[in-house]
């Protein structure tokens, strides 16, 4: 054969090409049987499920194995053998052992393990090797007993799977093909466990399990639904989903509530919410004033169609002091738009008794406040979007004060600072504390809250409270109002109801704040908006330790478990959406958990006589803010009290009573000595008296008389 560039071509002979093409043949076949070798022995596996032995190839099976898997990447490459001295790589365990195997710790009803792995995890300084565990629950980090590990709580390297905020894989090519998956959680902790080369295709698998089981859209495949079977007896003996109900409260409230229909006189009536507004709850109150007509009409002119709606009133004298909450309206650019219906809807809303249902005097006076939570110049700026607020030149009898309480995209900017903050080194914590701004939101919805509170009570006052749609800061200010005004709202069962009526039927959007099903990370609906109604409850708690029956144990459950997805309560966005998906039906309320064992919450130092009225603090500045280190430092040292103790139950309570009184009994005892040593002084100063008047003196008797009176 002749090269046209006259190079000379090394041509193999025609008995060679066989012999090459034969070594194909056979590599391929060797190949294949290897992989029907490896199919086979993974059916085995499968079948003998309660086994808990290792895959482990014969060394030759080994590196045939690894060059198929190495094959997308380096065609065949030999995989590289472990050095001398070097430990092995660990390996997936197929299947997992049963999870009562595997030295969980609070396994929850109806958990399974899906996959186990021998990893390292990295969590700041330290390295642990240990087994990771995925379950349809959580994802769980086992460390060797060998290994020490000093945790503060015993759940430190347990992530439920909803409270998963970010998970990422990663390869380092100059790390012998290292493999990494990191996981962040919604507070703040993160974990990295690092894989070796040989587990390439097990982390890969790992990760996109982790994936495909954290981050559901379905609500019928959370695990909420699997522990409500094996839990519904929780929930039929406490009945949580029950214990508000909104015909119960307002009586509760002395306040009389008319029918729909009733031709007799009140100032409110219920009103069914079929297609009227899809955030409510089915059943409203509203003027008894304003007809259906009307009601629509407002709606109309309302963002997402929340009308105001009355959420508290009480009795005072021959009054009713109402509080109402909505969103805002659809003034537009410099409030040009207008209702007449919406004006008459708040014009009915400034009634307080029945003789005033008639009254057609058009006096000046302020009968209804307006209390809209956003800075004026953010209600401004929402007139472009279409949006705005009341345009006071309209509405007579009403007046309206700006709370300048920021978003929550400002909310969400600030958390992530306050949790770095946590993270960050002793001499910089303070510094980065302040900078996250976190208690400034703070200290505005106290105030806020205040404001309201203040106006209801003192100047006798009717309220209307929103923010832009009504579910965010709207809920945060008319429940802490609430909390203030009315001691039932300071017990157990008195939150619950709270919670229930203010947040989860009225519209608060759990499933977008909390990320629920989401791996949108980035998503800017995200914000810890009740975690920030629970600390400002927790500083009151701080202000009135006296007032409040439950303790700050209820404050953290409720904190981690409302983004935890074992309870139905917080999975969707609105009453109507929990109905629609069965989330009622098919799911444990948080609540009949909390009562369940209620113990666990009681506040010792509760004394239901002591302040029992309203608690409205003076001149609150934000100076007696305390830092929330029981959830931002739940993980760290310094979140136990002195006694290293995370909360007061009712048994170590009482420990500590049985040593205070012991202490109680040695003070008397000093007490005690103290009299008798003053006694026998006095005693000794009357024999000195007597012995210096007989001794006639008067030098001497004139300085001890001085002295005696010094």
């Amino acid at each position: 054969m002749t090269d046209p560039l006259a190079r000379k071509l090394n041509v193999p002979s025609q008995d060679q090409q066989p012999q090459k093409v034969n070594k194909a043949k056979e590599f391929e076949r060797q190949l294949q049987e290897q992989e029907k070798q490896i199919v086979s022995q993974s059916n085995q596996f499968q079948q003998s499920s309660n086994q808990t032995s290792v895959i482990t190839f014969p060394q030759q099976q080994q590196t045939v194995f690894g060059q198929i898997l190495d094959a997308p990447r380096k065609l065949f490459f030999k995989t590289a053998q472990p050095q001398q001295g070097e430990s092995q790589a660990p390996q997936f365990t197929t299947p997992p052992r049963e999870i009562g195997q595997l030295g969980l710790y609070g396994i929850q009803p109806g958990e399974q393990a899906i996959k186990e792995a021998r990893t390292h995890c990295l969590s700041h300084t330290t390295s642990y090797e240990g087994i990771i565990v995925l379950t349809n629950y959580q994802v769980a980090f086992i460390p060797d007993k060998k290994a020490n590990v000093y945790v503060i709580r015993k759940d430190f390297y347990y992530i439920p799977l909803a409270l998963i905020f970010k998970v990422e894989r990663t390869i380092d090519k100059k790390n012998n093909d290292t493999s990494y998956i990191d996981i962040s959680s919604k507070d703040g902790r993160f974990f990295r466990f690092r894989f070796s080369r040989e587990q390439l295709d097990e982390s890969y698998n790992l990760h996109d399990c982790i994936l495909r089981t954290a981050f559901i859209t379905n609500k019928q495949h959370y695990f909420a639904i699997q522990f409500y079977k094996e839990q519904c007896q929780l929930e039929l003996a406490y009945t949580g989903w029950k214990i508000y109900n909104v015909v119960r409260e307002f009586e509760r409230q002395q306040i009389f509530i008319m029918d729909e229909n009733s031709k007799q006189q009140g100032l409110f009536k219920y009103l069914k919410n079929e297609d009227l507004c899809m955030t409510y709850h089915n059943i409203l109150v509203v003027p008894s004033k304003a007809d259906q007509d009307q009601i629509n009409k407002t709606a109309k002119f309302r963002s997402k169609e929340r009308i105001p709606i009355l959420s508290y009133a009480y009795q005072c004298e021959t009054k009713t002091i109402s509080l109402w909450r909505s969103s805002q309206t659809r003034g537009g650019i410099n409030n040009y738009n207008r209702s007449t219906e919406d004006e008459f809807y708040l014009k009915y809303m400034c009634v307080q008794s029945l003789d005033e249902l008639d009254e057609q005097n058009d006096d000046r006076e302020v009968r209804l406040r307006i209390y809209d939570a956003r800075p004026q110049i953010n209600a401004i700026g929402q007139g472009v979007a279409g949006k705005g607020y009341e345009n006071i030149s309209y509405y007579r009898k009403c007046s309206i004060d700006f709370l300048d309480i920021h978003n929550i995209h400002k909310v969400r900017d600030s958390y992530v600072k306050i949790q770095k903050a946590s993270l960050a080194e002793p001499n910089q914590f303070l510094s980065q504390l302040e900078l996250s701004g976190w208690y400034d939101h703070i200290v505005a919805i106290i105030q806020g809250s205040i404001k309201i509170a203040k106006s209801l009570t003192r100047e006798k006052i009717n309220c209307l409270v929103h923010c832009s749609d009504g579910w965010d800061r709207t809920s945060q200010l008319i429940s802490l109002a609430q909390m203030m005004i009315d001691p039932y709202f300071r017990s157990i069962e008195g939150l619950i109801v709270l919670i229930q009526k203010e947040w989860v039927y009225a519209g608060h959007q759990f499933c977008q704040r909390s990320g629920v099903g989401s791996k949108q990370s980035n998503d800017d609906q995200r914000a810890p908006i009740f975690l920030q109604f629970l600390d400002c409850i927790y500083q009151l708690m701080q202000c009135y330790p006296l007032s409040f029956e439950f303790n700050n144990k209820l404050l953290y459950d409720l904190a981690y478990h409302h983004q935890s997805g074992l309870f139905g309560t917080f999975l969707c966005d609105s009453y109507k959406e929990l109905a629609k998906m069965k989330i009622i039906d098919e799911t444990v309320s948080i609540w009949s958990w909390i009562l369940s064992q209620k113990a666990l919450y009681i506040n010792q130092l509760y004394r239901p006589q002591v302040l029992q009225g309203h608690l409205i603090p003076e001149n609150y500045t934000g100076r007696s803010i305390v830092f929330w280190k029981e959830y931002f430092l739940y993980f760290h040292i310094e979140s136990l009290d002195r006694y290293n103790k995370h909360n007061f139950t009712e048994e170590n309570t009482q420990e500590y009573l049985s040593d205070i009184k012991k202490d109680h009994q040695c003070l008397k005892q000093f007490q005690s000595e103290v009299e008798n040593l003053s006694a026998m002084q006095q005693q000794y100063i009357k024999q000195l008296q007597t012995i210096i008047l007989e001794s006639k003196n008067e030098e001497l008797i004139g300085k001890f008389n001085q002295i005696v009176l010094n």
